[in-house]
């Protein structure tokens, strides 16, 4: 392999000459003998499968080159204060990533404020933790993939919030031939997920894995914070490279709890199924999740006590002030989306769309004034890359929605705050048509459009697309599946070419 020399029977690494793709490649060929055997049975193959991945020079490559030169934390140090910028640092944390004699360092604590006001606690590992994390994760994200439940859709390859939201959408709706589902919805919300997770609990569900006692240490590594170092009982820090993963693994089960399996193993839809479970469709994105119902009378009678009694085993609850009863056509809010069912006079269903809360929509709008306040004197073509790159994310996260009248209003609220800007900027010019004439021009058949120098700002309106079209992703597919390679190919292709 290019980048690899032997001299005396040792391999040694020229790291500006490795070759990438060919080591992800043979990362991956790994995890799908792993994915294939966890879905065979077959435990002791993959335990002997992970423990090669993690042996294995390509891994540990693979997880620095991602620390170290990818990932966005690679300048964060943790409590150890060490950085790896140079070739030769990189080689020798590959070397330091072995398992015998491994112990974590305590991670550092440090507080960043949410998006909806109050701050969040982040616990932020070494470097050098960071990297045996992700080692360990590509060995476990495989065998749990061929394990968790079909309508998980956080922090898994393959799958977005844009795929659980498009699933809810297409439950609710109403088409030809198809009965729609009765609309009564369980939205509710856990109190601190992330630090609240029973440690012992998580670790009866690693019973026979390979890394259970290094996950053990990771979770009671402790943290050091202002107040000094603090002892770590019970919770997964937010800022571990695998902290989604065991989130994930100590909320699996719940959809279980509502008869989704027949005694086969196959699945069974909610129209199909007996009893109370009728009509429970339950979609989980991380630690959020919402249930559809048939009435208001099996969310309270049924579907509370047994979500209350999963978590409680696992060392959570529902936060009850968050937690809501509704029905579609009064809507409800998952994931920044915006869920309603309308109805005609005669009772039957019109629509039922999801489309950007409102609430996303004024935030981001006020993230935009922050932006121009802070930068108002900076030079114009900066200032409309800035706001390209922020419309762009906000632009390709809610585009496949019912977006079209947020867009048309987030383009009317970007021409107000591009004119107040530029009314700020030149004081001194009065008339309202030098600051048109200077900024603002004519594109095809688009008005208005905010440039400077052949630099142009985007319009979201222009960006809304035929949303109902989006293909919705298999829910037992996976990346590490050797069988769906072809099918996740051309869904990647596709992803890229919409993307704006």
């Amino acid at each position: 392999m290019k980048g690899f020399v032997r001299t005396n029977q040792q391999v040694q690494v020229e790291w500006d000459r490795v070759n990438w793709t060919q080591v992800k490649h043979q990362v991956e060929i790994l995890q799908q003998k792993i994915f294939r055997d966890t879905q065979k049975g077959d435990f002791r193959a993959v335990n002997q499968f992970q423990k090669l991945l993690v042996k294995s020079l390509s891994a540990r490559l693979w997880v620095v080159y991602l620390t170290t030169e990818v990932n966005s934390g690679r300048s964060t140090p943790g409590m150890d204060g060490c950085l790896y910028k140079t070739t030769k640092k990189k080689l020798e944390l590959v070397e330091s990533l072995k398992l015998k004699k491994y112990k974590p360092n305590p991670v550092k604590i440090v507080w960043i404020p949410k998006p909806s006001g109050g701050k969040r606690k982040l616990g932020i590992p070494t470097i050098r933790d960071r990297a045996m994390q992700a080692l360990i994760l590509l060995a476990m994200d495989p065998e749990w993939e061929a394990k968790f439940e079909p309508h998980s859709f956080g922090f898994r390859p393959g799958r977005s919030a844009i795929d659980a939201v498009y699933h809810i959408w297409t439950t609710i709706r109403s088409y030809k031939g198809r009965k729609p589902h009765p609309g009564w919805v369980f939205d509710a919300d856990i109190s601190n997920c992330f630090d609240n997770i029973d440690h012992e609990a998580l670790l009866t569900k690693l019973n026979g894995s390979s890394f259970k006692k290094i996950i053990r240490a990771w979770l009671k590594c402790g943290a050091i914070s202002g107040i000094g170092f603090e002892k770590t009982e019970k919770g997964t820090p937010q800022g571990g490279v695998i902290s989604p993963l065991l989130a994930n693994i100590a909320l699996d089960g719940l959809e279980r709890q509502f008869g989704i399996y027949t005694r086969t193993g196959n699945y069974k839809k909610p129209s199909v199924r007996g009893g109370q479970d009728k009509n429970v469709a339950f979609f989980r994105y991380a630690d959020d999740f919402i249930i559809l119902a048939p009435s208001r009378e099996v969310i309270v009678n049924y579907i509370i006590p047994k979500v209350k009694d999963f978590l409680f085993k696992v060392g959570l609850s529902l936060n009850e002030g968050k937690t809501r009863i509704v029905n579609v056509s009064d809507g409800f809010k998952f994931l920044g989306f915006h869920f309603r069912r309308f109805y005609r006079r005669d009772g039957t269903i019109k629509e039922s769309i999801y489309s950007p809360s409102r609430e996303r929509l004024d935030r981001f709008i006020r993230n935009l004034k922050v932006y121009l306040k802070l930068n108002w004197n900076v030079d114009v073509k900066d200032i409309i890359k800035g706001l390209n790159r922020r419309i762009r994310g906000f632009c390709n996260y809610f585009r496949w929605s019912n977006a079209h009248k947020a867009f048309s209003y987030l383009s009317y609220r970007l021409w107000e705050l591009m004119w107040s800007w530029a009314k700020k900027r030149h004081p001194r010019k009065r008339g309202r048509k030098w600051i048109r004439d200077h900024y603002w021009m004519t594109i095809g058949n688009i008005n208005w459009v905010f440039s400077y120098q052949g630099v142009h700002l985007i319009v979201p309106y222009n960006l809304t697309v035929q949303w109902w079209k989006r293909p919705k992703v298999r829910i037992y597919a996976s990346p590490y599946d050797p069988k769906a390679i072809e099918y996740w190919r051309i869904r990647q292709q596709r992803a890229w070419m919409n993307r704006v």
